[in-house]
């Protein structure tokens, strides 16, 4: 999770305006972050970004919520790099799965 928020920066028990969720996809957990947990984070106002990353298909998906509210999708797999434009960083995708 990444902030930019000078308040979280203090934060003691949570962040409450991330511009940047990345979840690590499981079998157990993978319909839950892309259903009912995603459904949840779209309301946080400050998110501009939601990230899911399956290690067992060594691929990425990122979500970007658009200026009219919607989310677009943009999918990393058999790429080289990722994108993560809400906190202008690219980053190699053997480095997303170095240690897979």
């Amino acid at each position: 999770m990444v902030t930019c928020n000078d308040a979280d920066k203090v934060a003691e028990l949570y962040i409450e305006h991330p511009k940047l969720i990345i979840e690590a996809l499981s079998d157990a957990t993978s319909a839950y972050d892309r259903g009912a947990k995603f459904a949840a984070y779209r309301k946080i106002e400050s998110l501009e970004e939601y990230v899911l990353v399956d290690i067992d298909r060594k691929g990425v998906e990122g979500f970007r919520r658009q200026p009219d509210g919607l989310w677009l999708l943009r999918d990393f797999t058999g790429v080289e790099s990722c994108v993560f434009e809400s906190v202008a960083l690219t980053m190699p995708m053997a480095r997303v799965f170095e240690d897979a």
